[in-house]
C-alpha cells in the first residue's frame, strides 16, 4: 500500500512540472513594456487674492496628458 501512495504522488509531481515545462515553451514573448506618460509643465505666476491679504507664489503645475500604457 505504503509503494502505491509513493507511485501515485510521484506521477502527480511529473504531471505537474511537465505542465509547467509546456506553459513556459508556450509563451517565449517577453512581456510588454510600460510607456512613460506625457506630462506637460505649465509654470502659474504669481497672484494677489482676497483684496491684497493673501499672496500665493509662483509655481508649476503638472498635467497628466496622456497617462502609462502597455507597449504592443
Amino acid at each position: 500500500m505504503r509503494y502505491l501512495i509513493y507511485a501515485f504522488s510521484v506521477l502527480i509531481l511529473s504531471n505537474c512540472t511537465h505542465l509547467k515545462e509546456k506553459n513556459n515553451s508556450d509563451n517565449n514573448q517577453p512581456p510588454p513594456k510600460l510607456l512613460k506618460p506625457e506630462v506637460r509643465k505649465i509654470w502659474i505666476p504669481a497672484v494677489i487674492k482676497n483684496g491684497g491679504t493673501e499672496w500665493e507664489e509662483g509655481h508649476y503645475l503638472y498635467r497628466i496628458e496622456k497617462d502609462t500604457t502597455w507597449s504592443r
